[in-house]
């Protein structure tokens, strides 16, 4: 388990170095207004970072699409279509799988590409992340050639890219533990994410170019994962060995 000092050790390694770890912020289960996601907003433009919001379009109010084209710190990925899950009792919960026709999926999945577009237009950035971080291979397959130019999951990639076309850039720490009910996982275990990916960048035993990623959920935190997601990006921004990323920075690099 990691403290902040670890943290801080390993960015100085980076600074040693001579190199930049690249961070990036994703939140999940966006589209109804709330008072937790002004909250978040107001969080990460404190930090000066920008924060891409995984969006359910069939969720998608006026409001929230109004909030989010106010904020030039903000931008949109797409987070399945309706977040509903279709498998069967037992399975785990899936949207993206093939417990319906692939045909019906990939068509839920183009109709949200459209409505996020629509709404959104440049601040929209094609990249699916599957709820659940669930999705079955024939479906990421399928995914370029619908529109989507990136796919986003967790845990540190084993590829660049998913399918042909399909950039992939994964989340790494999760504040939450979700066994029990959305709970803060706790600062040493929830830094250990960051450390050991930073680390694994560094030393060559996990893509150095895949940015470190952040990755919240709005609805679920308590005043602990405020409290932690505040501290980490305070630590991350003083120290100069950091940058954060958006996703388009990613598609054309």
């Amino acid at each position: 388990m990691a403290s902040w000092d670890d943290l801080q050790r390993e960015l100085d390694a980076w600074a040693t170095d001579g190199a930049t770890a690249t961070i990036w912020w994703r939140d999940d289960d966006a589209g109804r207004p709330h008072q937790k996601l002004n909250r978040l907003l107001d969080a990460a433009e404190q930090a000066d970072a920008p924060i891409h919001m995984a969006t359910v379009p069939a969720h998608l109010t006026d409001e929230v699409a109004d909030l989010f084209k106010s904020k030039s710190h903000v931008w949109v990925l797409q987070h399945g279509f309706a977040h509903v899950d279709h498998a069967p009792k037992g399975e785990g919960s899936w949207e993206l799988g093939l417990h319906r026709p692939i045909d019906v999926v990939l068509s839920e999945q183009r109709k949200g590409l459209e409505t996020l577009e629509a709404a959104f237009g440049h601040q929209f950035v094609p990249v699916q992340t599957p709820p659940w971080t669930r999705i079955a291979p024939e479906v990421v397959d399928q995914l370029a050639g619908i529109g989507f130019k990136g796919l986003s999951m967790v845990f540190p990639r084993n590829n660049k890219f998913a399918a042909p076309g399909l950039l992939e850039a994964n989340t790494r720490c999760d504040p939450i533990k979700w066994k029990g009910g959305a709970h803060f996982a706790g600062t040493e275990r929830a830094l250990d994410d960051v450390v050991s990916h930073l680390q694994g960048r560094r030393d060559g035993t996990l893509d150095a170019d895949e940015p470190t990623g952040l990755l919240t959920h709005h609805l679920d935190h308590d005043e602990d994962i405020w409290k932690f997601v505040e501290d980490l990006t305070l630590r991350l921004n003083a120290h100069d060995a950091t940058r954060w990323v958006t996703f388009n920075e990613l598609l054309e690099g």
